[in-house]
């Protein structure tokens, strides 16, 4: 079955990323949305997991089920940055490091750790579960 392709908002989210790292290497990133939350993640090829994205969001208003699978659901950050998209809350994405693929695991849990100290101490709830 195929869906009608949807376009979403060409302005939905803002890419802060600096001109100069290679977006072709394994890597952490984050989204920000305004008023909700911040979620940080790992790739292997930060190019292709930043467009992923913007890609479920869409399928989602599609209607398209994740990864064809109608059992599963998308995660919480899909949900929450279809929500974004809907109400157009400010969403910004980040790359906060380029690594080696090796160090991913333990330089995102770097990440995490600090995005819950900030969340305790009064910054932006940690979406990550």
């Amino acid at each position: 079955m195929s869906a009608d392709r949807i376009a979403l908002r060409s302005d939905w989210y803002v890419r802060e990323i600096e001109q100069t790292l290679d977006l072709e290497q394994p890597g952490i990133y984050e989204w920000r949305i305004e008023g909700v939350g911040v979620y940080v993640g790992k790739a292997l090829r930060l190019k292709s997991r930043l467009r992923a994205y913007p890609n479920n969001v869409r399928r989602m208003l599609q209607g398209v089920h994740w990864h064809g699978h109608a059992t599963r659901d998308y995660r919480p950050i899909h949900h929450a940055l279809r929500d974004a998209h809907d109400s157009q809350a400010v969403v910004i994405v980040r790359v906060l490091e380029v690594c080696s693929s090796e160090a991913r695991n333990e330089r995102e849990q770097y990440w995490i750790r600090l995005r819950r100290q900030e969340a305790a101490a009064g910054g932006p709830r940690l979406l990550n579960a």
